[in-house]
Parts: structure tokens; C-alpha cells; sequence
């Protein structure tokens, strides 16, 4: 059987999925500051625009160890 990169494109997936994570956490609150200056009513609290990515982090790890397994079964199955 020939061996492909999908193991490999499944890990770099979940760690993209992460950092897209990341910045997204970063940028919203910035994003919400830009929203209420704009609108110009309310108070801002940077609370209000935190967002709890605790599935998406863990469909990411998934991700990531789904491509981890296939990897390792890929460098030593010699049958697979």
C-alpha cells in the first residue's frame, strides 16, 4: 500500500485549528472595543467578548491524535 501524507496534514490541521483558535481569542476582545466605540453606547468590558472554545480545542486535539496515530501506524506497520 502507498504510504500518504494524510497523517501529516491531519496533526498540521489541528494545530492550525489551535492557533486559529488563539488568534481568535486574542482579536475579539480588540474587535468588541472597535463595536462599542462605534456605537458609542454601553460600557465595554473585555469580558463580554471572551469567547469558551473548550469543543473546538478539543475536536482540534482529536484532530491531532486521530493524525498522530495514523502516522505511527504508517512508520511501523510494515504490512499496512
Amino acid at each position: 500500500m502507498a504510504k500518504t501524507n494524510a497523517p501529516v496534514t491531519g496533526i498540521v490541521t489541528g494545530l492550525v485549528l489551535i492557533a486559529l483558535g488563539m488568534l481568535a481569542q486574542k482579536i475579539m476582545p480588540l474587535v468588541g472595543r472597535a463595536a462599542f466605540q462605534a456605537a458609542a453606547a454601553g460600557s465595554y468590558s473585555p469580558a463580554n467578548y471572551q469567547m469558551n472554545l473548550t469543543g473546538y480545542y478539543i475536536v482540534a486535539v482529536l484532530v491531532i491524535g486521530v493524525g498522530a496515530v495514523f502516522l505511527a501506524r504508517d512508520l511501523f506497520c510494515k504490512k499496512c
